[in-house]
């Protein structure tokens, strides 16, 4: 089995759109706006930073997704003409603005801090020791001292991963329209 980690922007398109299906499938309850997979698809292929995004391929397939931010960039910019043209102008401008003031909005104060904003594998590669060696690449990346992570409460698997991976409660936000949806509430982590 041959695994190595690859930005996103090196990516040949099949495999991009790999990654594409692991980002939607692991964040699905977030998009409540559609289930149309394939307009899904043409929104995010474009969205995902072809450098601050990073894929896990095994044997020339993508099976996770690592997404990082900074205090200058974040992994995911939607396009606002695109939204519009896949959802039409009036539900199109609403999603790029709540898209937007999600995936732009500033999630860590320092140039040391790393945000891990994405990190998901494949259906068939889960226990596999995926999730694991991508945030240990997130690790070795030069000039960061602070990681920090988010997870919802009742991802339990999730949960028990980043602890193991020396990750601790920093923050929880009970108060949040997901827990109303039943997938808990966000608990944002740091290492």
């Amino acid at each position: 089995m041959i695994r190595s980690i690859v930005q996103y922007g090196k990516l040949n398109e099949r495999q991009k759109f790999e990654v594409v299906d692991i980002f939607i499938d692991g964040f699905e309850h977030f998009m409540t706006f559609t289930k149309d997979r394939k307009k899904l698809r043409s929104l995010f292929y474009p969205a995902l930073n072809p450098v601050y995004t990073y894929a896990l391929v095994e044997n020339e397939t993508a099976v996770g997704i690592l997404g990082l931010g900074t205090n200058k960039i974040r992994p995911i910019k939607i396009d606002s003409e695109l939204c519009e043209e896949l959802f039409g102008s009036f539900k199109g401008n609403l999603i790029y603005k709540q898209m937007n003031s999600i995936f732009q909005s500033k999630v860590v104060q320092n140039n040391f801090d790393l945000y891990i904003d994405v990190l998901a594998t494949s259906k068939q590669a889960r226990g596999k020791g995926v999730a694991t060696r991508l945030l240990e690449h997130s690790f070795n990346l030069q000039g960061y001292r602070k990681y920090y992570i988010e997870v919802m409460s009742k991802n339990t698997n999730a949960k028990r991963l980043y602890e193991k991976m020396g990750f601790v409660e920093c923050k929880k936000n009970r108060i949040s329209p997901l827990a109303l949806r039943g997938y808990g509430y966000p608990i944002k982590m740091v290492k």
